[in-house]
């Protein structure tokens, strides 16, 4: 059943100019045409480097792939994955639709249960987002998809036997005043179906106008790369497409990530989707130049979405961020610095939605040449023994 607290949250996963086709084109390459060209592995993933940059010419060449260009050898930096929390005390009505329509035909992360279709709405579509398109992108305002009826604004249908819903007062009196509010998209008072967007700054024109049901979470950097593929008229300078949707269950549904479509002859499609983990990493460093230490020992395998110094807050005010971090399910592990370890008390205790966990697991004393090798060993992710972190099989970074 869908409600404030089986569907607190929300997850949208978005493929930007096909970029996951493109990967997929590649792997199946590679795993097809190893021996032709001595590959050391049939796996993408466990390539070298010097071998990943061969790829492109070798694809080109070949009278039996050259036509399947374009390509991608590497996964997107950022990954695909939105988390949204929603706002089920503000408007209710739009929460439900909205979550009831990335929950329908999703997968459960890690279950291997048939999936079950989407039910058919009144326009003979399946009601869900799933492989519906963001048809309207504008820099510095907003990103907007959810009409899965026709794809380019004009249709969209609600869960509520197919009618528009009303605007409710209190989601109205909110304001579009920052990075990441999500509203719902309408042709007037009252006309609210399946279409909603997601702010790229503050836009006051839509205040009183749109219903606020929710804000991002998690995907900042994502959002960001969205915003660089719009234009002024709102017309997508390259596809994106929402290729899945669901639920997002803290500790149970990943964070961020990305669909990697495995080769696989066992399979009817010919590949299996794995969704790799990119772990989401807080880090507490005595300096800008530590930070920059650790960035640059995580690379491209993790992404770090916060970060604090001595010089940007004193110590009372680290652990209320610390604090908000994994109360808003921000992040997923906190390194600290050895330097900057007395900053967090002995007493210290996790926020009791991480109870499950022990506090070493989440919050982790490293220095930066051994914090990558710490997460994927020692945090609570490395429990999670059918999820695939990104970085452990391969050598992307």
């Amino acid at each position: 059943d869908i409600s404030a607290t089986t569907a607190a949250y929300c997850f949208l996963d978005l493929d930007i100019n096909n970029h996951r086709s493109k990967l997929a084109t590649c792997a199946a390459f590679v795993d097809a045409t190893d021996s032709r060209y001595g590959f050391s592995s049939k796996d993408l993933r466990l390539l070298g480097g010097s071998e990943v940059s061969r790829i492109p010419d070798l694809i080109a060449s070949d009278h039996e792939w050259g036509s399947k260009l374009p390509i991608e050898c590497k996964p997107p930096i950022a990954g695909n994955r939105l988390i949204v929390k929603l706002f089920w005390d503000i408007a209710p009505l739009a929460c439900a639709n909205f979550a009831t329509l990335c929950a329908n035909g999703s997968s459960v992360f890690g279950k291997t249960a048939k999936i079950k279709p989407a039910p058919i709405g009144e326009s003979g579509k399946p009601l869900t987002y799933r492989n519906s398109i963001v048809h309207r992108i504008v820099p510095g305002f907003i990103c907007q998809g959810g009409d899965f009826v026709f794809g380019n604004g004009s249709g969209g249908e609600s869960i509520y036997n197919g009618k528009k819903f009303k605007d409710e007062r209190n989601g109205l009196q909110l304001k579009h005043d920052h990075k990441g509010v999500l509203s719902m998209g309408n042709s007037g008072k009252n006309s609210n179906s399946s279409q909603f967007f997601l702010t790229f700054d503050a836009a006051p024109q839509c205040d009183g106008k749109h219903v606020v049901f929710g804000q991002l979470l998690s995907g900042d950097e994502i959002l960001d790369y969205i915003e660089t593929v719009g234009s002024k008229d709102g017309t997508p300078t390259v596809p994106v497409t929402i290729t899945d949707c669901g639920l997002y269950h803290p500790f149970e549904t990943p964070s961020s990530g990305y669909w990697y479509d495995q080769p696989d002859a066992d399979c009817y499609s010919g590949m299996s989707p794995i969704f790799i983990v990119k772990p989401r990493v807080g880090i507490i460093a005595p300096s800008t130049a530590a930070m920059e230490r650790f960035q640059k020992a995580l690379g491209t395998t993790c992404i770090m979405v916060s970060s604090m110094t001595p010089e940007e807050q004193n110590s009372d005010g680290m652990i209320d961020t610390i604090v908000e971090w994994l109360e808003n399910f921000k992040v997923d592990v906190i390194l600290v610095a050895s330097a900057s370890k007395h900053y967090i008390p002995k007493d210290f205790a996790l926020p009791p939605s991480w109870q499950s966990y022990n506090l070493d697991e989440v919050v982790m004393e490293s220095k930066p040449v051994a914090s990558l090798k710490k997460i994927r060993a020692q945090s609570w992710l490395a429990r999670k023994c059918h999820w695939q972190l990104e970085g452990a099989t391969n050598s992307y970074s």
